[in-house]
């Protein structure tokens, strides 16, 4: 599941890094004899609960401002499906290498320098190896200190597709959804 930062993320960040950011990861080639079951890869990882599609970010940024230290992105991808799907919210906090344990999910920079949020598998001397839940094989790049942004302690998932709720809103209270659009 690539990470999409939020917004207020994304002003902090500045352009260059924004830019860096619009590629998907595609990642894996090696086999580590993991347990390929999803209850398996993701013990340790927070399962989500499920929000209206149109109040998702509101969720999300509530909780990030109750909680110092978080930050939230938005998941896009089927790797980590079934445990995220595709537009799932994810609340990340960032905790010192040595907290992190088998299971757990992570966002680190991927391959092409984009946000990564796989399953950590195995603790190895070059850096932890990672896992899409639903990823045949494990991440050719190692979550280590250089790239790793921290671990998912929550997760939003909308009811339906956010978008197709935004045109549905939209049909019905056309006025109301461009300014929730606007705002």
């Amino acid at each position: 599941m690539t990470a999409l930062p939020s917004t207020s993320a994304l002003r902090r960040m500045g352009t260059s890094a924004v830019l860096s950011l619009a590629g998907v990861v595609l990642s894996g080639c090696g086999t580590y004899g993991v347990a390929r079951a999803p209850a398996a890869v993701a013990s340790c990882s927070p399962s989500p609960k499920r929000v209206a599609p149109l109040e998702l970010y509101a969720v999300a940024e509530r909780f990030v401002s109750e909680h110092p230290g978080t930050a939230f992105m938005v998941g896009t991808g089927d790797s980590m499906q079934p445990l995220y799907k595709d537009h799932t919210v994810i609340i990340t906090q960032w905790f010192p290498m040595r907290a992190l344990e088998p299971g757990m999910t992570v966002v680190f920079l991927g391959d092409s320098g984009c946000p990564v949020a796989h399953v950590l598998v195995k603790e190895t001397p070059g850096g932890w190896i990672a896992k899409g839940v639903a990823n045949p094989a494990c991440d050719n790049r190692r979550v280590s200190a250089d790239n790793y942004l921290g671990v998912v302690i929550g997760a939003f998932e909308p009811t339906s597709n956010p978008m197709l709720a935004m045109i549905q809103e939209e049909a019905q209270h056309p006025a109301e959804a461009v300014f929730a659009i606007n705002r």
